[in-house]
């Protein structure tokens, strides 16, 4: 009786410590989650297009046998743009036009706190536009911008739907 005993008393305590690493285990995971998910909540949400930037290459003279060019940096302001990116909290983003989705993806943030976007292999397919992993530079609470990797020539600003976007924060290409 007395084995019997001292058995079920290591039993409990291997019981009680197989819970207590459990709980600490679990607690553990929670405190590092939190501040991702708060970091990631960043980016959640609906964005509207509100301007793009574009490097061009552009006539400059006439030299008596060919035209040069020289690059200009041009803009388009988009008001009530209906260009929106959906950032869903599954990793998952949705491009629409209006009600109309035109793309989709995965989103991420890496382990040096940049976000990227990258299109489904389908869309590019049928869209090389969408080739090419996203770069997301963040302004402030309710902007951002989005580069193509690799592609100095092209830059689109978002800000969360029914917001003003924080202009005075970003170095614009063109005034």
């Amino acid at each position: 009786m007395q084995l019997f005993n001292n058995k079920l008393r290591t039993m409990k305590n291997l019981l009680l410590l197989a819970l207590l690493a459990i709980s600490f285990t679990s607690c553990e995971k929670d405190s590092i989650d939190e501040p991702e998910q708060e970091v990631a909540a960043a980016v959640l949400g609906e964005w509207q297009l509100y301007r793009d930037e574009n490097l061009e290459s552009v006539i400059d003279k006439w030299t008596g046998t060919d035209w040069t060019y020289v690059d200009k940096w041009f803009q388009n302001t988009r008001e009530d743009s209906i260009i929106i990116l959906e950032f869903r909290a599954d990793g998952t983003f949705v491009n629409r036009y209006g009600d109309v989705e035109t793309a989709s993806g995965i989103w991420e943030l890496s382990d040096d706190g940049a976000y990227f976007l990258n299109y489904d292999e389908d869309d590019i397919s049928k869209n090389k536009a969408f080739a090419g992993k996203r770069v997301l530079s963040i302004f402030c609470d309710n902007t951002f911008s989005v580069k193509i990797e690799g592609n100095d020539r092209a830059i689109d600003y978002y800000k969360l739907i029914g917001t003003t976007e924080c202009s005075e924060l970003i170095e614009y290409n063109v005034e």
